[in-house]
């Protein structure tokens, strides 16, 4: 059934916009400032900024599928050292995105461009990167369910903040869409397909399973490590509603013995 689903989602998402490599979107300096006062808003700081990948990861987490599929690119790829330095580097090209840096202060400064690696780093791109050696592609379903959770991340954790600015939201899903989009990979221009999207995935793959537990509990060392307060609940309260139930039981339920490691999640650096 797994596969069945799989390949039944695969064809869903080839019916979304993009898939053609055209790198980052030409943009006037008003809107390039647009986007900008966009990401002060929503990616307002370093650790904040960290905080939402910790989040988004921790909804890939609950796919064993889209795991097994990074291993299969990068072996250990969710190992605690890598997805330590992930969680960095997706978070400073994704403010990078809204043409801000931060100084060594962490005060927030204005770039003019988005670098065309920056993006492809983000979004594990198909195209190579000059001067490195190529890597395979994430398929276009787990890219779509990873790129609508950085989305629904930053809204969370901004409604956590007070903001519900409908119109902020949507600039900032649209942006994030064309740069999915222009990385060559397919994502819905609306919302609805993308939610729809995320739902099904979460009812179709979501499984109990060791290698999640690995990579939640590695996620959460992450957090650890990067100074960042983060609980069992507060990722529990983001998850989709069958990861959830899944997290819960094996995060969260004090009767429950500790899952073994899985092998691929628990592998440190060499």
């Amino acid at each position: 059934m797994t596969e069945e689903s799989l390949q039944r989602l695969q064809q869903w998402v080839a019916s979304f916009e993009g898939g053609t490599f055209e790198g980052p979107p030409p943009l006037s300096d008003d809107e390039r400032e647009k986007l900008r006062s966009v990401g002060l808003v929503l990616w307002h700081s370093r650790k904040h900024s960290q905080k939402i990948m910790l989040h988004a990861y921790a909804a890939l987490f609950g796919i064993p599928a889209f795991i097994r599929e990074a291993h299969r690119r990068q072996p250990g790829r969710f190992s605690t050292d890598i997805l330590f330095h992930a969680v960095q580097n997706t978070a400073s090209n994704m403010w990078q995105a809204f043409y801000f840096d931060f100084d060594e202060h962490d005060r927030a400064i204005p770039r003019t461009t988005t670098p065309l690696t920056g993006v492809l780093n983000v979004l594990h791109g198909p195209q190579p990167i000059p001067n490195t050696s190529p890597r395979p592609r994430i398929s276009d379903l787990a890219m779509a369910f990873f790129a609508f959770q950085i989305i629904r991340a930053v809204e969370h954790l901004a409604h956590q903040r007070g903001i519900h600015d409908e119109a902020l939201f949507e600039h900032h899903y649209r942006h994030l869409a064309t740069l999915v989009q222009r990385s060559g990979y397919r994502f819905p221009n609306d919302r609805r397909q993308a939610e729809a999207l995320a739902l099904e995935v979460d009812a179709q793959l979501a499984k109990g399973d060791p290698e999640c537990v690995a990579c939640w509990r590695n996620l959460l060392r992450v957090a650890q490590r990067l100074g960042i307060p983060l609980s069992e609940g507060q990722l529990a309260s983001f998850l989709l509603p069958h990861e959830r139930r899944y997290f819960e039981a094996a995060m969260l339920a004090r009767s429950s013995s500790p899952a073994p490691l899985a092998l691929q999640c628990a592998a440190e650096d060499g």
